[in-house]
């Protein structure tokens, strides 16, 4: 009991001490792993269907803070989808840009972030040879330090893809909302 109640004394005491590093000149490091759901329609070879799907995505990035609380990056990302009523799961892996703003002050034990990125890569799924995909993100939700260096966030991520099958017309449009949480790590000057 007393190791438990140290523990959390020492949990309380590093988050009332802690505050981030998000000013300009640092890098965050870190990732985020996303569950969701999704919707979407698709069309070619003269058909056109709809149909819903879950999945997950996890995506590791990096960012440079070019102003204090703003930061920009590249997200690299692997996302697997389960059709609903199908066995035609699909992979797909990417990369892209993506841009962050902290609404609160850099001292803050807690945050609200707002993030904005682009994506585009290749995807694979059982009933096809390949695609292209591209698309776009928004994701917000807070994020708690516990030290000056580590937060955790919880985040509510929307996405538009657009995905196109290499070896025919069959294109596919998703809308995802997904339910997140990462870590990011700041590294200071």
């Amino acid at each position: 009991m007393k190791t438990l109640t140290l523990f959390f004394l020492i949990v309380f005491t590093t988050l009332l001490t802690a505050n981030a590093q998000i000013t300009k000149g640092n890098w965050m490091v870190g990732g985020s792993a996303n569950y969701g759901f999704s919707k979407g329609e698709s069309s070619g070879n003269g058909f056109s269907s709809s149909g819903k799907a879950s999945g997950f995505t996890i995506a590791p990035n990096i960012g440079y803070f070019i102003k204090d609380k703003f930061v920009i990056g590249a997200v690299p990302s692997f996302s697997f989808s389960n059709p609903e009523g199908s066995n035609n799961n699909g992979t797909s892996y990417g990369i892209g840009p993506f841009a962050r703003y902290y609404f609160l002050k850099p001292e803050s034990k807690v945050n609200l972030l707002a993030q904005i990125r682009y994506g585009f890569g290749k995807g694979k799924s059982q009933s096809s040879q390949g695609s292209n995909t591209n698309g776009y993100g928004l994701k917000a939700g807070p994020v708690i330090y516990f030290n000056s260096s580590v937060g955790l966030e919880f985040t509510l991520d929307y996405s538009y893809s657009k995905i196109k099958s290499d070896n025919s017309d069959y294109v596919a449009i998703f809308k995802n909302l997904n339910f997140g949480f990462g870590f990011q790590i700041h590294l200071e000057k």
